[in-house]
């Protein structure tokens, strides 16, 4: 749930934009389309409760919207805006207050002290967002400083910044700060509100959120609760002693100084997960990974030709390779057979030798056509019979109307496959028998027998067979194969996103193969030969030198490794940007592969020192929203890290620190949002979470605060 300070209804100074001003309905239309769960209304030194009370109905439990105010403060000639925030609850003690501050003032002319502020609203305990620093027109130090000592509930003043860094950056430094969408044209909203900040704790009312502002360890165990947690007894040392921790289904952050054995706690929690049955490996970073991990060798890469209708043409193939020329009957034979007819008086009687033999090609053909109808009748019918899906479309009556007939059908295509079946057999029987019968006669007699068929039509369908054999290698091979182009994490902005991307080449005979692999480990020369020899079969499939290519291609070395279209692949494997070849460097590296791994559909996470080798500006752009990601849909995540953007920004529920000292090694628990990190083996050993924090992580407040001046930031 994302939560939203600072948004305008209304044009109420005449510096304000047209599009601030939206109606009621529009308004909660455009929430309601957003993550925003909580919205305070805080026009210009203006608060109209006819407008909150539509909004509020019209949001009813989807979203709380509470009462607010942007104030003109001048404190010391120095002008600043400060937002008062109250809780629904006051909404008419807080309408009244405004009007009696804002009395016969103009929302332009209007200005108060923070005394002034003090004295009208503070009895209402209401939250004071503050312009601060980058934020203007900033309330003065003064102003502040009046605000922090008049209010009943300092806890209360929060710092506005303009972003979520500036928020972090003053977090870390002990200040209540958050940011708000200041919303100037309300078609940007739904935009905006991706960045607004997110609240990790449930928040069910302004006076729980106030509560957990401040810190009241009650309310903030009492919404821990609300997440799933376990304990978990570790043993990740060498002496063997015990480590007891609640985590959380969310972010848990290991930290501390190197060699305290942050490690070791990860390799442990993970070892704790695999021996219950879920995933959990722990990541590492190492660049030299990357290649192994998206496979660019293509060691386990496949490709489905199918899926691109090219033909694996594995008969077309053998049958090229063992083609033997038809042979066609001699003249010669005829002369025989006709210049000495038989005289033997057995001989004449057997009249059978003299029948000419039939075509059996036709009758073959039939049966086959009667195979495949009856085998896609059966398949359908089947579909039909199980799918609910048809029986819902048609109705059940109609759905065993069509099942019958197409019974009727399959029966009947099952009878006709038999009865061309047993057609077909009698013609290639009847041809054995007389091709039998005339090879008796002649060796019994002496005399030749007449010819079976001139072999023409035999030999003409052999050449035939052959260049259509070789047409449709030549057609597989010539179809291109688009590349597979996969996402495999951005670079950052100012780059863009790296992918991994798969080129596909068929050998045709003409392919330099220079940059490309066989996909089947089958030689690159062997390929290019094959497809060439058969691109000659086809050019010279009725010539005379048909056979003479058909034996080069069978003298090529290693041929019989390429049974189908399959074995003739050749693809290219590499990473581009821009669609451009890209070499990515190893803090690059370190980065596609964090993100890979964030991007696993796994049950738990475990990252060990995931900075490592990464740009704070990625860390913080990319790695904590992926994290924050993975958080918000219940999965575990472990972390150990001595990154301030991680341990900090990404808010954990659970943030162990081990420390060591002359008394050896400790181990605390805590989170951000107690403050606090208490000793897992003595609850009276507690330590500050925010100190304990920025001493581990920024190098204590006075290096942070020298990094700050040294950026020209207070």
């Amino acid at each position: 749930m994302r939560i939203d300070i600072h948004t305008h209804t209304l044009r109420c100074k005449s510096g304000d934009a047209p599009t601030r001003a939206i109606s009621p309905t529009a308004f909660c239309d455009t929430i309601l389309s957003t993550d925003v769960g909580i919205v305070a209304i805080t026009n210009h030194n203006v608060f109209d409760l006819d407008q909150y009370r539509l909004i509020g109905a019209g949001l009813a439990t989807s979203a709380q919207v509470w009462p607010g105010i942007e104030l003109d403060i001048v404190e010391g000639g120095e002008r600043g805006h400060l937002i008062v925030i109250a809780s629904p609850q006051r909404v008419e003690a807080f309408a009244a207050a405004v009007a009696e501050t804002t009395q016969g003032q103009s929302p332009d002319t209007f200005a108060a002290t923070a005394t002034q502020v003090l004295e009208r609203f503070d009895h209402l305990e209401p939250l004071y967002v503050a312009h601060y620093r980058q934020k203007k027109p900033n309330l003065s130090d003064s102003a502040l400083e009046t605000l922090l000592n008049g209010t009943q509930h300092p806890g209360r003043v929060i710092k506005e910044v303009t972003n979520s860094i500036s928020a972090g950056i003053y977090i870390s430094h002990g200040h209540a700060s958050m940011y708000g969408s200041d919303v100037q044209d309300w078609s940007e909203y739904v935009a905006l509100s991706r960045e607004l900040p997110e609240l990790r704790l449930p928040v069910d009312s302004f006076e729980h959120f106030c509560l957990l502002l401040e810190k009241d360890p009650t309310t903030i165990n009492t919404a821990l609760t609300r997440k799933t947690s376990e304990v978990l007894l570790l043993q990740p040392f060498e002496d063997e002693s015990f480590v007891q921790l609640r985590v959380y289904n969310d972010i848990n952050i290991l930290f501390g100084a190197k060699g305290t054995g942050k490690s070791c706690i990860l390799q442990s929690v993970a070892k704790h997960y695999a021996e219950s049955g879920l995933n959990a490996t722990v990541y590492e970073p190492g660049s030299d990974r990357l290649h192994e991990i998206f496979d660019l060798k293509g060691n386990d890469l496949q490709i489905n030709l199918d899926t691109y209708d090219i033909n694996y043409c594995s008969d077309e193939i053998e049958l090229i390779r063992g083609a033997e020329e038809a042979s066609v009957t001699s003249l010669n034979k005829y002369v025989a057979y006709f210049a000495s007819k038989s005289t033997n008086r057995s001989a004449k009687r057997i009249l059978l030798k003299d029948i000419d033999p039939e075509e059996e090609g036709g009758a073959k053909r039939i049966f086959l056509n009667a195979v495949e109808a009856a085998e896609k009748t059966r398949v359908y019918l089947s579909f039909l019979q199980v799918s609910e899906t048809a029986r819902e479309a048609v109705g059940e009556d109609v759905l065993a109307e069509l099942v019958r007939m197409l019974s009727t059908l399959l029966h009947a295509l099952e009878a006709k496959k038999w009865d061309a079946f047993v057609a077909w057999k009698e013609v290639r029987l009847l041809n054995a028998a007389i091709g039998v019968f005339r090879k008796e006669v002649e060796r019994k007699t002496g005399t030749p027998a007449k010819p079976t068929t001139t072999g023409f039509r035999e030999y003409a369908a052999n050449r035939i067979q052959i260049a259509a054999s070789a047409a449709a290698v030549l057609q597989s091979i010539d179809t291109a194969v688009p590349p597979i182009v996969i996402s495999i994490g951005t670079l950052g902005d100012n780059k863009g996103t790296l992918t991994l991307r798969t080129e596909f080449t068929i050998q045709t005979g003409k392919v330099v193969a220079g940059e490309l692999n066989s996909l089947t480990g089958v030689k690159k020369s062997t390929q290019k030969k094959f497809a060439a020899e058969v691109r000659m079969i086809k050019a010279r499939a009725y010539s005379d030198s048909l056979f003479q290519h058909i034996a080069r291609l069978r003298e090529i070395e290693d041929v019989e490794d390429i049974k189908t279209v399959y074995e003739l692949v050749l693809f290219r494997r590499y990473f581009a940007l821009n669609g451009r070849a890209y070499e990515p460097s190893s803090g690059e590296a370190s980065m596609v592969m964090l993100q890979a791994e964030l991007e696993k559909d796994a049950d738990v996470y475990i990252l060990d020192e995931p900075e490592r080798s990464l740009g704070n500006e990625y860390i913080s752009d990319v790695i904590v929203p992926l994290i924050k990601e993975r958080a918000k849909t219940g999965k575990r995540v472990f972390i150990s890290t001595h990154d301030a953007n991680i341990a900090v920004r990404t808010l954990p529920y659970s943030s162990i620190y081990r420390s060591h000292g002359q008394d050896g090694y400790r181990t605390y628990t805590g989170n951000p949002f107690s403050n606090k990190l208490v000793n897992v083996v003595d609850d009276s050993d507690q330590l500050d979470w925010r100190i304990v924090s920025m001493r581990t992580l920024e190098g204590g407040p006075a290096a942070f605060g020298e990094r700050g001046r040294i950026y020209g930031q207070d």
